[in-house]
């Protein structure tokens, strides 16, 4: 705990008597809230001072933060580095807190490693090591560092984590494809510190491309690009493939299918969605949400979030938009280029598609009302890898 600020009382009358002027107690929240802001800019978060319940400024509680990276390797065990984390405010200014800066020794694992999941405010690092894999968890609040073992294995694109890696029910889940209808999984599991692997074939049922994966209620998911799931029941050690169907996507056109699109797998209160992102050569945006309906085995529409938020990215979820977190009721969030955007799901006109005109296609974009309180989150650094993560519920 930082002490008390000490400030000499103004009415001393002459150096003299300095010696024998009261020393006045006052708080840090005192100062100027730009000189606060300027201090607290320049922590680490190592030294836990942000954490200080009255400190003048208050970020918006349950929000995830922004985290910006970028490990360098210079040939030699010790490299440089740069992670910073960026806490969402009310206002138009954020507060930074510099993790880590400069070289770092001893950790030459994180070179080059690329982030794979986030959640529970631990980072999901993988590495390819000539067809090893290797993965690690990194707690940017607390600086803590979980290897797991080695295994060998393709490179992996996907991964994602059940529960924190401090919990001795924590899986870890990395799929691969070996080809158009059959998948490998590797578990981990935290508790017996072994890795496993499961493999499903699909002869009468194409999977497809490997699109995007998550974790939903003790089951890990996989989505392919034939709408397909494969699941992995924890408690059961099954790997099943679950048969689905996407008629809400039936009628769009095939081109928009050529532009670049990225899809997410979020669990939102119960709900299993699915996001479809889709970004022209011209850079606008279009989303497409979908939740699982189990007793149709079919995806549907979803046209609004209820009042809650969605961020997409390494790992999706929803937050729920209520109280001081109105602000972000129905927007979607995600990171283009590493800055960070979202859009409104009220906005949608899918249903009327026109192939001759892709505005109607168009995700019409909230207009620039961010102003005051509706800005949280602000620009990063190109420069810089950026994701979002979830802050210690303590805090």
């Amino acid at each position: 705990m930082m002490s008390a600020l000490k400030v000499r009382n103004p009415k001393r009358k002459n150096v003299e008597e300095s010696q024998m002027d009261e020393i006045e107690i006052r708080p840090w929240s005192d100062l100027p809230q730009d000189l606060i802001v300027s201090i607290m800019e320049r922590l680490y978060v190592a030294e836990d001072w942000h954490l200080q319940p009255n400190r003048g400024i208050k970020a918006i509680d349950k929000l995830p933060w922004t985290m910006e990276y970028k490990w360098r390797n210079p040939k030699s065990i010790s490299f440089w580095s740069v992670c910073k984390l960026y806490e969402p405010l009310h206002h138009n200014r954020r507060l930074s807190y510099m993790v880590e800066k400069g070289r770092m020794r001893g950790r030459k694992n994180f070179a080059k490693a690329e982030v794979r999941a986030s959640r529970y405010s631990w980072v999901l690092f993988y590495k390819d090591d000539y067809w090893q894999g290797k993965f690690f968890f990194f707690n940017p609040f607390t600086k803590e560092v979980i290897f797991l073992p080695c295994f060998e294995s393709p490179v992996s694109e996907f991964a994602t984590f059940s529960l924190a890696p401090t919990s001795p029910h924590c899986f870890v889940f990395v799929p691969y494809e070996r080809n158009y209808d059959e998948i490998s999984i590797n578990i981990y599991s935290h508790a017996n510190k072994t890795w496993k692997t499961h493999d499903l074939v699909a002869n009468d049922h194409p999977l497809g491309t490997l699109k995007a994966v998550g974790y939903m209620e003790g089951t890990f998911y996989c989505h392919f690009s034939s709408f397909h799931l494969a699941a992995f029941n924890i408690a059961d050690q099954e790997l099943s493939l679950v048969i689905l169907t996407c008629p809400a996507m039936d009628h769009l056109d095939d081109s928009l299918f050529n532009y670049f699109s990225q899809s997410y797998l979020l669990e939102c209160e119960g709900d299993l969605l699915l996001v479809y992102l889709f970004e022209s050569l011209s850079c606008w945006h279009q989303l497409y949400v979908l939740k699982l309906d189990w007793s149709r085995n079919e995806w549907v529409r979803v046209s609004r979030l209820g009042g809650r938020a969605m961020f997409l990215g390494e790992t999706s979820f929803c937050v729920s938009a209520g109280g001081e977190t109105e602000i972000i009721a129905n927007r979607i969030y995600y990171h283009h280029d590493g800055v960070p955007e979202f859009q409104t799901l009220d906005l949608c006109s899918f249903d009327e598609y026109d192939s001759r005109d892709h505005d109607y296609l168009t995700w019409q974009k909230e207009k620039k009302r961010e102003a005051g309180n509706a800005k949280i989150y602000g620009y990063c650094r190109k420069s810089l890898k950026t994701i979002w993560i979830q802050p210690p519920q303590d805090s």
